[in-house]
């Protein structure tokens, strides 16, 4: 809810967060909507340490490595960042109705695993090991072969993206979606007015380039143009949803979303290059302050 004034456009206090791969780390902070918070994910990625990706060297390639690098600096900032303050925050029962998800995908059964984080959080705290919740987050953002896998549960697990690159229901029967759940539960009452936020963290297409002949070139470009091509479809998906919504359920239903503009280019070649981070904060900042920003309409390419 906003109070009176404020500008339609405006954060809200999200009811839903939903984040995978790299915005499985940011989803807990985005969660939280505390301005202090903000500025904590805001300064780690604008602060990208060298050992954040760190390459196993030139014999990657050898089949007993379980990934072409490992990442040390991320993981020590997972347990730097998430700390039982936050897992409290978010297992606080003053959020009670307000959910987190987010996505994993399971390479044992071949399938997407969405994690319900608040319970994760009670489990945690409960528990007094925060290690499981921080490996759900780094699972989430695992990119297959480039970052190693996690085992959760006794599986496999590796970057949400490979399975779904958004959590939004969109695998749910109709009747378990949240316009057809509403009308179930409270028939002839009107649902409240429902807004999607989708942030996708890249560009919408992927900039042309000239791929090397070599194995590891090639499918890491697979890769990429792979997740971008789903993560399109899924947008255009939840569009759909959200006019089937409004014109079988008469929902009042808003979807918006916001991507890197194509014409981008990094400032740096490479990983987590920090001219580039600080680049793509500078952007994110100067596109969040611009209400015309938001994308309406699907993507028709």
């Amino acid at each position: 809810m906003q109070g009176p004034g404020a500008c339609a456009l405006s954060r809200p206090r999200f009811d839903v967060v939903t984040g995978v791969s790299t915005g499985a780390l940011i989803a807990p902070f985005a969660y939280l909507d505390d301005a202090e918070f903000d500025e904590r994910i805001v300064h780690l990625y604008r602060n990208p340490s060298v050992d954040w990706v760190k390459p196993r060297g030139p014999l990657y390639f050898l089949p007993y490595n379980l990934s072409f690098a490992t990442v040390p600096g991320l993981e020590r900032e997972m347990e730097a960042q998430i700390t039982r303050e936050v897992v409290a925050r978010i297992a606080d029962p003053a959020n009670h109705g307000r959910l987190l998800f987010v996505n994993t995908t399971n390479l044992d059964d071949a399938s997407p695993r969405v994690f319900y984080m608040v319970p994760e959080a009670r489990l945690a705290l409960e528990t007094g090991d925060l290690s499981r919740f921080r490996t759900i987050l780094l699972a989430s953002s695992g990119i297959p072969a480039a970052f190693p896998y996690r085992e959760i549960d006794g599986s496999m697990y590796v970057d949400g993206a490979v399975s779904a690159n958004m959590v939004f229901g969109g695998r749910l029967p109709e009747e378990r979606r949240i316009s057809g759940l509403w009308r179930r539960l409270y028939p002839g009452v009107r649902m409240p007015k429902l807004r999607y936020w989708v942030i996708f963290n890249n560009q919408l297409h992927a900039p042309p380039t000239i791929v090397q002949a070599r194995w590891f070139d090639i499918v890491m470009r697979s890769i990429d143009v792979s997740s971008r091509a789903a993560s399109l479809n899924a947008i255009r998906q939840l569009y759909l949803l959200t006019e089937v919504a409004r014109l079988k359920h008469h929902a009042d239903v808003e979807m918006r979303f916001v991507a890197i503009p194509d014409d981008w280019r990094p400032a740096k070649p490479g990983t987590f290059v920090k001219e580039t981070m600080e680049n793509l904060a500078d952007l994110g900042e100067k596109m969040g302050a611009d209400p015309g920003i938001w994308i309406t309409r699907p993507p028709t390419q």
